[in-house]
């Protein structure tokens, strides 16, 4: 086999699945619940394809306070592969006050967010093992979020892994990229005014320099790279967003973009722009908010998306012994854990205080120190936790 796709559709009662094959051979698929076979099937190759769909009556749903895993036992001719599924349903769906928001299996989840860069002192974007990949995904279940935005990054498939088992939602960032970033477009003038968001046209090439995406090789190897992560990362039922563009780096034909992501993969929501300069597309209002009190904004795309605060907080504290540098970064500072403690508590309290006013989710930065940066939860080394009485990692 080549390339599998995995297309639960708890709806509907079936498992859906398509494989890239080479050869003549029939592919076998059993699908089981704890080592109990609860479907099977068969399916030829044809033109170097094989596409067949098992009956699953009733599902074990996924979510994340109920991570239910099947596992898939595939053969073909002389190959044998095991993987696994979750059966759960994503998307934008109005309340019982037609207020859209975000739904797990068709019921409302309010999303408790944190960005995660997924840096590393010793590895850069590399992790020093396993465990650490699944100590940060733990970490922050343990402090009561239940989605990692995994920022301007691709992980390795073990990081997907772990929250697909420990039941944590991911956003997942296409990479950025394009020309240094323009620092009026990209930083000041979105900063100092918000009236500027919704009046940047990026599918005018004369603003593609102000949003460093005037190379069209750039341009055409954004759109090659984000298909390839939608494609690659699809079958993980952690994965509950895509989210295209971040501030002004290299954001271009965000509505386009929006059009050839959902033609990929219709099964997920889009955050076509985080940050501002919004194009009234994809399945969210998403804003950053560092510098003003939290709001709910009113949405002019019809009919309205979800609003999602997907950046804001920052708060830093400078820990001794497990900071890279003595120079500290962030969004208001404390002195103190105790102070630092207390001030991340009330900010996140006033955003949990917005779900009522219409706010859909949010996310935190940040989940770890990044060198200079210090308004982690987490120090850098991972010894450290922030929030966490007394400091345990």
């Amino acid at each position: 086999m080549v390339a599998l796709v995995i297309d639960p559709r708890p709806d509907e009662g079936k498992l859906m699945l398509s494989a890239a094959v080479r050869g003549e051979a029939t592919l076998a698929v059993r699908l089981l619940d704890d080592d109990r076979e609860v479907a099977r099937g068969e399916a030829r190759a044809e033109n170097g394809r094989c596409e067949l769909a098992l009956d699953v009556p009733n599902p074990h749903l996924w979510s994340p306070d109920d991570p239910h895993l099947y596992d898939l036992e595939l053969s073909f001719g002389r190959d044998r592969v095991k993987s696994y599924c979750a059966f759960r349903t994503v998307g934008v769906e109005p309340d019982a006050q037609g207020v859209p928001r975000f739904c797990l299996n068709h019921e409302p989840l309010f999303l408790r967010g944190v960005l995660d860069q997924g840096y590393w002192p010793d590895g850069l974007m590399t992790a020093p093992d396993d465990e650490a990949l699944a100590h940060d995904v733990r970490a922050m279940r343990e402090a009561g979020f239940n989605l990692l935005r995994k920022h301007i990054k691709v992980e390795s498939d073990r990081f997907y892994w772990w929250c697909d088992k420990l039941g944590m939602l991911v956003w997942q960032d296409m990479v950025s990229g394009g020309a240094a970033p323009n620092p009026w477009h990209s930083s000041y003038k979105p900063t100092f005014f918000r009236s500027s968001w919704g009046r940047y046209a990026d599918d005018d090439p004369r603003r593609f320099p102000g949003l460093a995406a005037d190379d069209p090789a750039f341009r055409a190897e954004w759109a090659e790279t984000c298909a390839g992560t939608v494609r690659h990362l699809r079958n993980h039922p952690c994965v509950v967003a895509w989210v295209l563009f971040n501030e002004a780096w290299g954001q271009f034909d965000a509505c386009r973009a929006v059009e050839a992501v959902r033609a990929l993969d219709p099964t997920r929501p889009i955050d076509a722009v985080s940050g501002w300069y919004d194009q009234r597309c994809g399945d969210f209002l998403s804003v950053h908010n560092y510098f003003r009190p939290l709001e709910v904004y009113p949405d002019a795309a019809q009919p309205p998306r979800a609003f999602v605060i997907s950046e804001f907080g920052g708060l830093s504290h400078h820990v001794d012994g497990h900071s890279s540098l003595e120079t500290s970064y962030g969004y208001g500072s404390s002195g103190d854990l105790a102070s630092f403690r207390g001030a991340v508590r009330a900010t996140l309290a006033q955003a949990d205080a917005l779900e009522g006013e219409g706010l859909a989710g949010y996310v935190y930065t940040q989940l770890s120190d990044v060198e200079e940066e210090t308004n982690g939860i987490l120090t850098y080394d991972r010894r450290v936790n922030k929030l966490a009485e007394g400091g345990a990692p």
